[in-house]
Protein backbone atom coordinates (compact mmCIF):
# COMPACT_ATOMS: atom_id res chain seq x y z
CA UNK A 1 0.00 0.00 0.00
CA UNK A 2 3.02 2.34 0.34
CA UNK A 3 3.04 3.03 -3.21
CA UNK A 4 -0.28 3.98 -3.77
CA UNK A 5 0.13 6.03 -0.58
CA UNK A 6 3.20 8.22 -1.89
CA UNK A 7 1.03 8.66 -5.19
CA UNK A 8 -2.06 9.29 -3.47
CA UNK A 9 -0.41 12.16 -1.51
CA UNK A 10 0.39 13.96 -4.58
CA UNK A 11 -2.26 13.60 -6.96
CA UNK A 12 -4.75 14.22 -4.10
CA UNK A 13 -2.55 17.92 -3.25
CA UNK A 14 -2.78 18.24 -7.08
CA UNK A 15 -6.79 18.00 -6.87
CA UNK A 16 -6.79 20.13 -3.76
CA UNK A 17 -4.89 22.81 -5.55
CA UNK A 18 -7.81 22.76 -8.45
CA UNK A 19 -10.24 22.95 -5.70
CA UNK A 20 -8.72 25.89 -4.27
CA UNK A 21 -8.17 27.48 -7.45
CA UNK A 22 -11.48 27.44 -8.20
CA UNK A 23 -13.18 28.20 -4.80
CA UNK A 24 -10.45 31.07 -3.57
CA UNK A 25 -8.28 32.05 -6.51
CA UNK A 26 -6.55 34.48 -4.29
CA UNK A 27 -6.04 32.35 -1.13
CA UNK A 28 -2.48 33.09 0.36
CA UNK A 29 -1.55 29.40 1.54
CA UNK A 30 -1.79 27.63 -1.87
CA UNK A 31 1.56 27.05 -1.74
CA UNK A 32 1.97 25.82 1.76
CA UNK A 33 -0.31 23.38 0.65
CA UNK A 34 1.14 22.23 -2.16
CA UNK A 35 4.65 22.39 -0.83
CA UNK A 36 2.82 20.31 2.20
CA UNK A 37 1.99 17.67 0.16
CA UNK A 38 4.99 17.16 -1.72
CA UNK A 39 6.94 16.83 1.82
CA UNK A 40 4.81 13.68 3.37
CA UNK A 41 5.28 12.21 -0.66
CA UNK A 42 8.74 12.38 -0.33
CA UNK A 43 9.06 11.32 3.47
CA UNK A 44 6.27 8.24 2.55
CA UNK A 45 8.94 7.16 -0.47
CA UNK A 46 11.70 7.54 2.13
CA UNK A 47 9.62 5.06 4.77
CA UNK A 48 9.79 2.05 1.28
CA UNK A 49 13.05 1.21 2.74
CA UNK A 50 11.83 -0.91 5.78
CA UNK A 51 10.00 -2.82 3.66
CA UNK A 52 11.64 -3.46 0.46
CA UNK A 53 10.77 -5.70 -1.76
CA UNK A 54 6.62 -5.36 -1.72
CA UNK A 55 4.07 -5.12 -4.30
CA UNK A 56 0.62 -4.36 -5.04
CA UNK A 57 -2.18 -5.84 -7.32
CA UNK A 58 -4.75 -4.36 -9.11
CA UNK A 59 -8.16 -6.53 -9.47
CA UNK A 60 -7.74 -8.31 -12.83
CA UNK A 61 -9.28 -7.55 -15.63
CA UNK A 62 -11.83 -9.21 -17.60
CA UNK A 63 -12.26 -11.94 -19.78
CA UNK A 64 -9.28 -13.62 -17.74
CA UNK A 65 -8.26 -15.27 -21.14
CA UNK A 66 -7.03 -11.43 -22.55
CA UNK A 67 -5.39 -10.46 -19.81
CA UNK A 68 -3.53 -12.78 -18.24
CA UNK A 69 -1.75 -10.53 -15.91
CA UNK A 70 -3.38 -7.87 -13.13
CA UNK A 71 -1.79 -4.54 -13.04
CA UNK A 72 0.96 -4.56 -10.94
CA UNK A 73 3.28 -2.65 -8.84
CA UNK A 74 6.50 -3.32 -7.36
CA UNK A 75 8.63 -1.59 -4.94
CA UNK A 76 12.45 -2.44 -4.96
CA UNK A 77 16.29 -2.15 -5.36
CA UNK A 78 15.36 -0.75 -8.90
CA UNK A 79 12.31 1.25 -8.31
CA UNK A 80 13.23 2.96 -5.38
CA UNK A 81 16.04 5.17 -6.47
CA UNK A 82 14.06 6.49 -8.91
CA UNK A 83 11.30 7.09 -7.31
CA UNK A 84 12.95 8.71 -4.19
CA UNK A 85 14.59 10.54 -7.05
CA UNK A 86 10.85 11.84 -8.63
CA UNK A 87 9.49 12.68 -5.05
CA UNK A 88 12.74 14.87 -4.18
CA UNK A 89 12.40 16.41 -7.72
CA UNK A 90 8.81 17.06 -6.98
CA UNK A 91 9.65 19.04 -3.92
CA UNK A 92 12.39 21.01 -4.95
CA UNK A 93 10.30 22.19 -8.22
CA UNK A 94 7.78 23.70 -5.20
CA UNK A 95 10.54 24.85 -2.75
CA UNK A 96 12.46 26.81 -5.83
CA UNK A 97 9.20 28.37 -6.81
CA UNK A 98 9.28 30.38 -4.26
CA UNK A 99 11.64 32.43 -5.93
CA UNK A 100 10.08 32.46 -9.02
CA UNK A 101 8.78 36.10 -10.92
CA UNK A 102 5.41 34.76 -11.22
CA UNK A 103 5.18 33.01 -7.81
CA UNK A 104 1.06 32.54 -7.74
CA UNK A 105 0.39 29.97 -10.12
CA UNK A 106 -1.25 26.91 -8.76
CA UNK A 107 -1.51 25.32 -12.32
CA UNK A 108 1.97 24.47 -12.75
CA UNK A 109 2.42 23.27 -9.51
CA UNK A 110 -0.74 20.68 -10.13
CA UNK A 111 1.31 19.45 -13.20
CA UNK A 112 4.62 19.16 -11.01
CA UNK A 113 2.80 17.02 -8.60
CA UNK A 114 0.76 14.78 -10.87
CA UNK A 115 4.07 14.68 -12.86
CA UNK A 116 5.76 13.28 -9.67
CA UNK A 117 2.41 10.49 -9.34
CA UNK A 118 2.84 9.43 -12.39
CA UNK A 119 6.48 8.61 -12.93
CA UNK A 120 6.83 6.96 -9.59
CA UNK A 121 3.91 4.76 -11.02
CA UNK A 122 6.22 4.42 -14.27
CA UNK A 123 8.91 3.16 -12.25
CA UNK A 124 7.45 0.63 -10.34
CA UNK A 125 5.52 -0.58 -12.78
CA UNK A 126 5.95 -4.75 -12.94
CA UNK A 127 4.84 -5.81 -16.19
CA UNK A 128 4.31 -4.39 -19.33
CA UNK A 129 1.09 -4.13 -19.53
CA UNK A 130 1.37 -1.90 -16.21
CA UNK A 131 4.01 -0.17 -18.39
CA UNK A 132 2.45 0.76 -21.33
CA UNK A 133 -0.66 2.12 -19.50
CA UNK A 134 1.48 4.84 -17.55
CA UNK A 135 4.02 5.53 -20.75
CA UNK A 136 0.61 6.13 -22.56
CA UNK A 137 -1.20 8.71 -19.72
CA UNK A 138 2.68 10.49 -19.56
CA UNK A 139 3.21 11.07 -23.65
CA UNK A 140 -0.46 12.22 -23.80
CA UNK A 141 0.40 14.84 -20.93
CA UNK A 142 3.18 15.95 -22.80
CA UNK A 143 1.94 16.17 -25.97
CA UNK A 144 -1.24 18.21 -24.72
CA UNK A 145 1.52 20.23 -22.64
CA UNK A 146 3.85 20.75 -25.72
CA UNK A 147 1.29 22.11 -28.36
CA UNK A 148 0.11 24.36 -25.89
CA UNK A 149 3.35 26.10 -24.92
CA UNK A 150 4.73 26.28 -28.82
CA UNK A 151 4.20 28.50 -31.42
CA UNK A 152 4.28 27.89 -35.31
CA UNK A 153 2.83 25.13 -37.27
CA UNK A 154 6.54 23.93 -37.86
CA UNK A 155 7.07 23.90 -33.88
CA UNK A 156 3.36 21.60 -33.82
CA UNK A 157 4.84 19.30 -36.43
CA UNK A 158 7.77 18.62 -34.46
CA UNK A 159 5.80 17.80 -31.43
CA UNK A 160 3.11 15.05 -32.76
CA UNK A 161 6.46 13.65 -34.96
CA UNK A 162 8.29 13.25 -31.31
CA UNK A 163 4.44 11.58 -30.33
CA UNK A 164 5.14 9.14 -32.79
CA UNK A 165 8.64 7.97 -31.97
CA UNK A 166 7.17 7.45 -28.82
CA UNK A 167 3.94 5.07 -30.32
CA UNK A 168 6.56 3.73 -32.07
CA UNK A 169 8.03 2.85 -28.73
CA UNK A 170 5.34 2.07 -27.09
CA UNK A 171 4.74 -1.37 -30.34
CA UNK A 172 8.00 -2.59 -29.42
CA UNK A 173 7.29 -2.80 -25.43
CA UNK A 174 4.00 -4.30 -26.73
CA UNK A 175 5.89 -6.62 -28.80
CA UNK A 176 8.59 -7.77 -26.52
CA UNK A 177 5.07 -8.81 -24.10
CA UNK A 178 4.26 -10.47 -27.03
CA UNK A 179 7.47 -12.44 -27.42
CA UNK A 180 7.48 -13.22 -23.88
CA UNK A 181 3.78 -14.73 -23.91
CA UNK A 182 5.00 -16.79 -26.85
CA UNK A 183 7.82 -18.29 -24.95
CA UNK A 184 5.68 -19.72 -22.48
CA UNK A 185 6.94 -16.87 -19.95
CA UNK A 186 5.21 -15.13 -17.01
CA UNK A 187 4.36 -11.72 -18.04
CA UNK A 188 6.63 -9.97 -15.71
CA UNK A 189 9.78 -8.24 -15.71
CA UNK A 190 11.25 -10.64 -12.84
CA UNK A 191 10.81 -13.26 -15.15
CA UNK A 192 10.70 -11.71 -19.01
CA UNK A 193 11.95 -13.95 -21.22
CA UNK A 194 15.78 -13.60 -22.71
CA UNK A 195 14.45 -12.96 -26.33
CA UNK A 196 12.30 -9.85 -25.25
CA UNK A 197 15.49 -8.10 -24.10
CA UNK A 198 16.59 -6.29 -27.09
CA UNK A 199 12.80 -5.31 -27.71
CA UNK A 200 13.51 -3.89 -24.16
CA UNK A 201 16.69 -1.53 -24.89
CA UNK A 202 15.12 -0.68 -28.39
CA UNK A 203 11.58 0.64 -26.92
CA UNK A 204 13.48 2.56 -24.21
CA UNK A 205 16.13 3.97 -26.72
CA UNK A 206 13.66 5.00 -29.12
CA UNK A 207 11.19 6.93 -26.59
CA UNK A 208 14.67 8.14 -25.71
CA UNK A 209 15.71 10.02 -28.97
CA UNK A 210 19.15 7.65 -28.70
CA UNK A 211 17.44 5.25 -31.99
CA UNK A 212 17.75 6.81 -33.90
CA UNK A 213 19.42 9.97 -32.81
CA UNK A 214 16.79 12.59 -32.19
CA UNK A 215 15.88 15.11 -29.67
CA UNK A 216 12.44 13.87 -28.21
CA UNK A 217 10.85 17.27 -27.49
CA UNK A 218 10.85 20.52 -29.01
CA UNK A 219 13.39 22.91 -27.57
CA UNK A 220 12.00 25.77 -28.79
CA UNK A 221 9.18 25.30 -25.86
CA UNK A 222 8.29 28.23 -23.94
CA UNK A 223 8.62 25.48 -20.61
CA UNK A 224 11.32 26.62 -18.87
CA UNK A 225 11.94 26.00 -15.24
CA UNK A 226 10.30 24.25 -12.41
CA UNK A 227 7.10 22.35 -15.03
CA UNK A 228 9.31 22.16 -17.60
CA UNK A 229 12.15 20.94 -15.78
CA UNK A 230 10.15 18.29 -13.91
CA UNK A 231 7.92 16.86 -17.10
CA UNK A 232 10.85 16.31 -19.38
CA UNK A 233 13.29 14.97 -16.85
CA UNK A 234 10.66 12.30 -15.10
CA UNK A 235 9.68 11.44 -18.71
CA UNK A 236 13.07 10.63 -19.85
CA UNK A 237 13.49 8.55 -16.05
CA UNK A 238 10.30 6.30 -17.13
CA UNK A 239 11.96 5.04 -20.41
CA UNK A 240 15.48 4.65 -18.68
CA UNK A 241 13.71 2.40 -15.75
CA UNK A 242 12.71 -0.15 -18.73
CA UNK A 243 17.09 -0.48 -19.00
CA UNK A 244 17.48 -1.49 -15.38
CA UNK A 245 14.52 -4.68 -15.61
CA UNK A 246 16.61 -5.88 -19.57
CA UNK A 247 17.77 -9.25 -18.64
CA UNK A 248 21.76 -9.51 -19.18
CA UNK A 249 21.47 -12.89 -20.95
CA UNK A 250 19.91 -11.66 -23.90
CA UNK A 251 22.50 -9.10 -24.87
CA UNK A 252 24.85 -10.85 -25.93
CA UNK A 253 24.87 -11.05 -29.70
CA UNK A 254 25.59 -8.44 -32.72
CA UNK A 255 22.84 -6.91 -32.45
CA UNK A 256 24.13 -5.60 -28.96
CA UNK A 257 27.23 -3.92 -30.28
CA UNK A 258 25.61 -2.32 -33.06
CA UNK A 259 23.21 -0.61 -30.80
CA UNK A 260 26.34 -0.09 -28.34
CA UNK A 261 27.87 2.06 -31.44
CA UNK A 262 24.78 4.17 -31.94
CA UNK A 263 23.98 4.76 -28.33
CA UNK A 264 27.81 5.97 -28.36
CA UNK A 265 27.43 8.27 -31.34
CA UNK A 266 24.50 9.62 -29.54
CA UNK A 267 26.13 10.01 -25.81
CA UNK A 268 29.11 11.83 -27.58
CA UNK A 269 26.87 14.35 -30.02
CA UNK A 270 25.21 15.06 -26.99
CA UNK A 271 27.97 15.69 -24.51
CA UNK A 272 29.74 17.57 -27.09
CA UNK A 273 26.19 19.87 -28.16
CA UNK A 274 25.62 20.62 -24.21
CA UNK A 275 29.25 21.15 -23.65
CA UNK A 276 28.63 24.14 -26.33
CA UNK A 277 25.63 25.18 -25.48
CA UNK A 278 25.21 28.87 -24.57
CA UNK A 279 23.12 28.23 -21.16
CA UNK A 280 21.80 25.42 -19.59
CA UNK A 281 18.14 25.32 -20.50
CA UNK A 282 19.16 25.81 -24.27
CA UNK A 283 21.23 23.07 -23.31
CA UNK A 284 18.84 20.69 -21.60
CA UNK A 285 17.78 18.25 -24.74
CA UNK A 286 21.38 18.07 -25.01
CA UNK A 287 21.99 16.37 -21.44
CA UNK A 288 18.93 13.94 -21.49
CA UNK A 289 20.34 12.60 -24.80
CA UNK A 290 23.78 12.64 -23.22
CA UNK A 291 22.54 10.96 -20.14
CA UNK A 292 20.11 8.21 -20.93
CA UNK A 293 22.92 7.10 -23.90
CA UNK A 294 25.19 6.42 -21.10
CA UNK A 295 22.41 4.82 -19.56
CA UNK A 296 21.74 2.70 -22.62
CA UNK A 297 25.20 1.94 -22.68
CA UNK A 298 25.63 0.14 -19.62
CA UNK A 299 22.65 -1.89 -19.90
CA UNK A 300 24.10 -2.89 -22.70
CA UNK A 301 27.43 -3.83 -21.25
CA UNK A 302 25.83 -6.18 -18.66
CA UNK A 303 25.42 -4.03 -15.99
CA UNK A 304 21.47 -2.65 -16.17
CA UNK A 305 22.46 -0.78 -12.28
CA UNK A 306 24.58 1.37 -13.92
CA UNK A 307 21.46 2.38 -15.95
CA UNK A 308 19.81 3.18 -12.81
CA UNK A 309 22.65 5.01 -11.29
CA UNK A 310 22.91 7.31 -14.71
CA UNK A 311 18.92 7.92 -14.54
CA UNK A 312 18.88 9.25 -10.77
CA UNK A 313 22.01 11.43 -11.89
CA UNK A 314 19.47 12.58 -15.01
CA UNK A 315 17.14 14.00 -12.08
CA UNK A 316 19.23 14.54 -9.40
CA UNK A 317 21.84 16.72 -10.93
CA UNK A 318 20.16 17.56 -13.58
CA UNK A 319 17.28 19.11 -11.31
CA UNK A 320 19.71 20.84 -9.28
CA UNK A 321 21.08 22.83 -11.86
CA UNK A 322 17.83 23.75 -14.10
CA UNK A 323 16.07 24.73 -10.93
CA UNK A 324 18.72 26.98 -10.18
CA UNK A 325 17.46 30.74 -11.35
CA UNK A 326 19.19 32.50 -8.34
CA UNK A 327 22.65 34.02 -8.05
CA UNK A 328 24.42 32.61 -4.77
CA UNK A 329 27.78 32.07 -4.82
CA UNK A 330 27.78 29.63 -1.86
CA UNK A 331 24.72 27.60 -3.68
CA UNK A 332 26.39 27.32 -6.73
CA UNK A 333 28.91 26.23 -5.74
CA UNK A 334 27.12 23.52 -3.64
CA UNK A 335 25.60 22.07 -6.94
CA UNK A 336 29.10 21.24 -8.21
CA UNK A 337 28.55 18.30 -6.05
CA UNK A 338 27.09 17.08 -9.25
CA UNK A 339 30.73 16.39 -10.57
CA UNK A 340 30.74 13.87 -7.80
CA UNK A 341 28.00 12.41 -8.63
CA UNK A 342 28.48 11.80 -12.43
CA UNK A 343 32.53 11.00 -11.96
CA UNK A 344 31.73 7.26 -11.17
CA UNK A 345 34.85 7.55 -8.65
CA UNK A 346 34.36 5.17 -5.73
CA UNK A 347 31.06 5.74 -3.59
CA UNK A 348 29.61 8.92 -5.94
CA UNK A 349 25.62 7.54 -7.29
CA UNK A 350 27.51 6.35 -10.46
CA UNK A 351 30.23 4.67 -9.16
CA UNK A 352 28.92 1.08 -9.97
CA UNK A 353 28.05 2.10 -13.42
CA UNK A 354 30.46 0.70 -15.57
CA UNK A 355 31.02 -2.67 -14.19
CA UNK A 356 29.55 -4.06 -17.26
CA UNK A 357 31.71 -5.66 -20.37
CA UNK A 358 32.77 -2.09 -21.95
CA UNK A 359 35.78 -3.87 -24.22
CA UNK A 360 37.56 -1.61 -27.01
CA UNK A 361 34.18 0.93 -26.19
CA UNK A 362 35.98 1.99 -23.17
CA UNK A 363 37.96 4.67 -24.56
CA UNK A 364 34.61 6.66 -26.47
CA UNK A 365 32.71 6.29 -23.04
CA UNK A 366 35.09 8.03 -21.35
CA UNK A 367 35.26 10.73 -23.91
CA UNK A 368 31.37 11.14 -23.69
CA UNK A 369 31.49 11.07 -19.69
CA UNK A 370 34.38 13.59 -19.62
CA UNK A 371 31.92 16.16 -22.57
CA UNK A 372 29.22 15.93 -20.01
CA UNK A 373 30.54 16.56 -16.60
CA UNK A 374 32.89 19.16 -18.19
CA UNK A 375 29.63 20.97 -19.55
CA UNK A 376 28.09 20.78 -16.11
CA UNK A 377 30.85 22.36 -14.69
CA UNK A 378 30.65 25.19 -17.08
CA UNK A 379 27.11 25.64 -16.66
CA UNK A 380 26.95 25.45 -12.98
CA UNK A 381 29.48 28.62 -13.14
CA UNK A 382 28.06 30.53 -15.15
CA UNK A 383 28.75 33.93 -13.63
CA UNK A 384 25.70 35.96 -14.65
CA UNK A 385 22.13 35.53 -16.00
CA UNK A 386 20.45 34.54 -12.90
CA UNK A 387 18.12 36.20 -10.59
CA UNK A 388 18.50 37.76 -7.10
CA UNK A 389 16.90 37.03 -4.14
CA UNK A 390 17.90 40.29 -2.75
CA UNK A 391 14.15 41.39 -3.28
CA UNK A 392 12.65 38.41 -1.93
CA UNK A 393 11.08 37.87 1.85
CA UNK A 394 12.68 36.72 4.57
CA UNK A 395 11.09 33.19 4.32
CA UNK A 396 11.78 33.07 0.53
CA UNK A 397 15.25 33.62 0.40
CA UNK A 398 15.43 30.18 3.64
CA UNK A 399 13.23 28.37 1.30
CA UNK A 400 14.73 28.40 -2.58
CA UNK A 401 18.13 26.94 -1.28
CA UNK A 402 16.54 24.61 0.50
CA UNK A 403 15.03 23.02 -2.92
CA UNK A 404 18.40 23.21 -4.44
CA UNK A 405 20.34 21.32 -1.55
CA UNK A 406 17.63 19.08 -0.90
CA UNK A 407 18.77 17.59 -4.81
CA UNK A 408 22.24 17.26 -3.67
CA UNK A 409 21.81 15.85 -0.34
CA UNK A 410 19.88 12.82 -2.38
CA UNK A 411 21.96 12.29 -4.96
CA UNK A 412 25.05 11.78 -2.01
CA UNK A 413 23.03 9.56 0.16
CA UNK A 414 22.30 7.50 -2.82
CA UNK A 415 25.65 7.06 -3.52
CA UNK A 416 25.67 4.63 -0.04
CA UNK A 417 22.08 3.46 0.60
CA UNK A 418 19.29 2.42 -0.78
CA UNK A 419 20.19 -0.20 -3.64
CA UNK A 420 22.67 -2.71 -5.02
CA UNK A 421 24.59 0.33 -7.04
CA UNK A 422 25.05 1.90 -3.71
CA UNK A 423 28.44 1.85 -1.75
CA UNK A 424 30.79 0.26 -4.82
CA UNK A 425 34.71 1.17 -5.50
CA UNK A 426 33.32 0.52 -9.20
CA UNK A 427 36.06 1.05 -12.07
CA UNK A 428 38.08 3.69 -10.14
CA UNK A 429 41.18 3.39 -13.31
CA UNK A 430 38.22 4.13 -15.80
CA UNK A 431 36.49 7.02 -13.35
CA UNK A 432 40.22 8.97 -12.69
CA UNK A 433 40.86 8.73 -17.10
CA UNK A 434 37.45 10.33 -17.14
CA UNK A 435 37.89 13.05 -14.42
CA UNK A 436 41.41 14.52 -15.87
CA UNK A 437 39.62 14.45 -19.31
CA UNK A 438 37.15 16.49 -17.55
CA UNK A 439 39.62 18.86 -15.82
CA UNK A 440 41.66 18.99 -19.05
CA UNK A 441 38.32 20.17 -21.20
CA UNK A 442 37.09 22.93 -18.61
CA UNK A 443 40.71 24.35 -18.67
CA UNK A 444 40.57 24.46 -22.23
CA UNK A 445 37.12 25.58 -23.13
CA UNK A 446 37.62 29.33 -22.19
CA UNK A 447 41.19 29.24 -24.38
CA UNK A 448 40.27 27.34 -27.44
CA UNK A 449 37.51 28.70 -30.00
CA UNK A 450 36.28 25.17 -30.60
CA UNK A 451 34.81 24.81 -27.27
CA UNK A 452 33.17 27.96 -26.46
CA UNK A 453 29.47 28.25 -26.72
CA UNK A 454 27.82 27.91 -29.89
CA UNK A 455 24.91 30.43 -30.86
CA UNK A 456 21.89 30.13 -29.10
CA UNK A 457 20.40 29.59 -32.73
CA UNK A 458 22.15 26.36 -33.58
CA UNK A 459 20.83 24.79 -30.60
CA UNK A 460 17.06 25.03 -31.90
CA UNK A 461 17.35 24.45 -35.33
CA UNK A 462 18.93 21.22 -35.40
CA UNK A 463 16.27 19.04 -34.34
CA UNK A 464 15.49 15.80 -35.79
CA UNK A 465 17.59 16.36 -38.62
CA UNK A 466 20.46 13.40 -37.57
CA UNK A 467 17.38 11.10 -38.26
CA UNK A 468 16.22 9.85 -41.41
CA UNK A 469 13.42 7.56 -39.99
CA UNK A 470 12.55 11.11 -38.21
CA UNK A 471 12.32 12.87 -41.92
CA UNK A 472 10.18 9.50 -42.39
CA UNK A 473 7.42 10.75 -39.80
CA UNK A 474 7.66 14.08 -41.33
CA UNK A 475 6.48 12.92 -44.65
CA UNK A 476 3.89 10.75 -43.08
CA UNK A 477 2.59 13.48 -41.30
CA UNK A 478 2.64 15.84 -44.14
CA UNK A 479 1.05 13.24 -46.54
CA UNK A 480 -1.73 12.46 -43.71
CA UNK A 481 -2.35 16.08 -43.29
CA UNK A 482 -3.39 16.85 -46.86
CA UNK A 483 -5.07 13.17 -47.18
CA UNK A 484 -7.14 15.05 -43.99
CA UNK A 485 -7.33 18.57 -45.57
CA UNK A 486 -8.22 16.76 -48.96
CA UNK A 487 -11.37 14.78 -47.12
CA UNK A 488 -12.50 18.02 -45.14
CA UNK A 489 -12.50 20.04 -47.95
CA UNK A 490 -14.18 17.66 -50.44
CA UNK A 491 -16.99 17.31 -47.46
CA UNK A 492 -17.46 21.21 -46.58
CA UNK A 493 -18.02 22.42 -49.75
CA UNK A 494 -20.97 22.12 -52.18
CA UNK A 495 -20.98 18.29 -52.84
CA UNK A 496 -20.75 17.77 -49.01
CA UNK A 497 -24.52 16.81 -49.00
CA UNK A 498 -24.17 14.69 -51.86
CA UNK A 499 -21.09 12.88 -50.53
CA UNK A 500 -23.28 12.55 -47.20
CA UNK A 501 -25.74 10.72 -48.74
CA UNK A 502 -24.06 8.93 -51.03
CA UNK A 503 -22.10 7.51 -47.84
CA UNK A 504 -25.46 6.71 -46.13
CA UNK A 505 -27.06 5.05 -49.28
CA UNK A 506 -23.38 2.39 -49.51
CA UNK A 507 -24.03 1.51 -45.71
CA UNK A 508 -27.63 1.10 -45.95
CA UNK A 509 -26.64 -1.31 -48.99
CA UNK A 510 -23.85 -3.72 -46.92
CA UNK A 511 -26.64 -3.83 -43.99
CA UNK A 512 -28.85 -4.91 -46.65
CA UNK A 513 -26.59 -7.45 -48.31
CA UNK A 514 -25.85 -8.88 -44.88
CA UNK A 515 -29.32 -9.03 -43.11
CA UNK A 516 -31.41 -12.86 -43.98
Amino acid sequence: MLILISCLLLFVTALALMVLRVAQPIARYTWLVAAGGGILASLSVFLWLAQLPFEIALPAWRPASLFTTPILFRADEISWPFSISMAALTLAVLLTAAARPVFVNSFSWVGALALGGVGILAVTADNPLTLLLVWASLDLTELITQLRSVNGKSNNEKVVVSFSARAFGLGLLLWANVASAAGGSVLDFQSISAGSGLYLVAAAGLRLGVFPLHLPYSSESSLRRGLGTSLRLISAASSMVLLARTPTESLNSMASSLLTILALVAAIYGGWMWLRAPDELNGRPYWTISLVSLSVISALSGNPSGAIAWGCALILVGGSLFLSSVQLPWLNRATLAGVWSLSSLPFSLTAGAWLGRLGFFMPFVIVAQALTVAGFIRHALRPSGRDSLESQPGWARAVYPAGILLLVIVQILLGFIGWDGALQVGAWLQALLASLLTFGLVWATPRFRILNPIRAHWVTSTTSRWSGVSQGFWSLYRGLAKISQSISVTLEGEGGIMWTLLFVVLFISLLAQGSP
